[in-house]
């Protein structure tokens, strides 16, 4: 075994030994040890990201969440990473430390973000990651802007009922339109739950809808993950409901329309011409039939299912999106 794996292996338990306490109490966590963040000011806003162990000298990972979460829920995955790559985890705007959505953002706004990213940290040919709304937002990377990036890899985008993968987005997006207004009409802040069981965590809705969200207790939240998730780690819990408190995101039908426009991939995945992985989460044989068909566009593609996983699969099944990203990149 290389001193490089041997001193990853020690930070990690370190890491673990100093973060025993948070876990235990269910306090709300810091970085894991070895692990920087900062700020750049891109595309009009400040962005927030975190560094995980600088390997200056490897190639750069940047990854991107989806809708709620925020750098830290990629931190499992990094640590199984991190010894091969430098890797960055920025925080989308509208949720954890960056900043809020603005008048001015459009379909449009998440994509630019993330070229503006790369630009304004003078990253050369990085490997771009996301997962849901963050993968859909690599994609359309991937094709609106080929020189960027060396490759894409997509945890479990939407993919459509035929070649390009529209369809699927376009519904999903109507059910979310939908229950959007649904939450603006309601008159009056909401009630919050007096059972710590009855929590429930959205995406979208009103201002107050949100904020009360961002209200839950820390444990309370902790102990909504463990039970409707049991096959996720401790750590991957805890980021997932800091990240909670910290969304500040649509509080409007407009706002939500930024996100929403994001994932509208279109076309996207025929037009991008470097290598690309898309895991996606368990599906029947008829599900995944339209899967093969939708990617069947890609110039340089490759699609695998995880099997026994859901959307969060690289929470689901940690070890399996390791191996399947692992051999992908040792390709490249």
């Amino acid at each position: 075994m290389s001193k490089r794996k041997l001193l990853n292996i020690y930070l990690q338990i370190v890491c673990v030994l100093l973060m025993l306490p948070s876990f235990a109490t269910a306090q709300q966590p810091d970085m894991p040890a070895g692990w920087s963040d900062g700020y750049v000011y891109a595309n009009g806003i400040r962005m927030h990201y975190y560094q995980a162990v600088p390997a200056p000298e490897k190639p750069v990972i940047v990854m991107f969440h989806g809708v709620t979460d925020n750098g830290l829920c990629w931190s499992t995955l990094t640590w199984e990473l991190q010894d091969d790559y430098n890797i960055f985890m920025v925080d989308t705007r509208g949720h954890g430390l960056s900043d809020p959505f603005t008048s001015s953002d459009d379909g449009d706004t998440l994509v630019k973000d993330v070229v503006a990213f790369v630009e304004e940290k003078g990253f050369e040919k990085p490997i771009l990651m996301g997962h849901s709304m963050g993968a859909a937002t690599v994609m359309r990377v991937g094709a609106e802007y080929p020189e960027l990036a060396e490759a894409i890899v997509m945890l479990d985008p939407g993919l459509g009922r035929g070649p390009g993968g529209q369809a699927d987005d376009e519904d999903q997006e109507q059910d979310i339109d939908e229950e959007t207004e649904e939450n603006e009409e309601r008159e009056g802040p909401p009630t919050p739950p007096q059972n710590p069981d009855q929590l429930s965590v959205s995406m979208f809705g009103s201002p107050e809808t949100l904020v009360a969200q961002n209200n839950y207790s820390f444990e309370d939240l902790v102990a909504l993950c463990q039970r409707q998730n049991s096959k996720w780690a401790m750590m991957d819990c805890h980021y997932w409901a800091l990240s909670k408190k910290q969304y500040h995101g649509a509080y409007s039908s407009q706002k939500w329309q930024v996100m929403s426009g994001t994932m509208r991939t279109g076309n996207s995945l025929a037009k991008i011409p470097v290598p690309a992985l898309i895991l996606k989460a368990d599906a029947s044989l008829e599900e995944r039939k339209t899967h093969k068909e939708a990617v069947s566009v890609m110039q340089d593609g490759e699609l695998v299912h995880i099997d026994e996983a859901g959307h969060n699969l690289h929470h689901d099944e940690l070890r399996r999106t390791v191996e399947e990203i692992t051999e992908f990149l040792s390709d490249l």
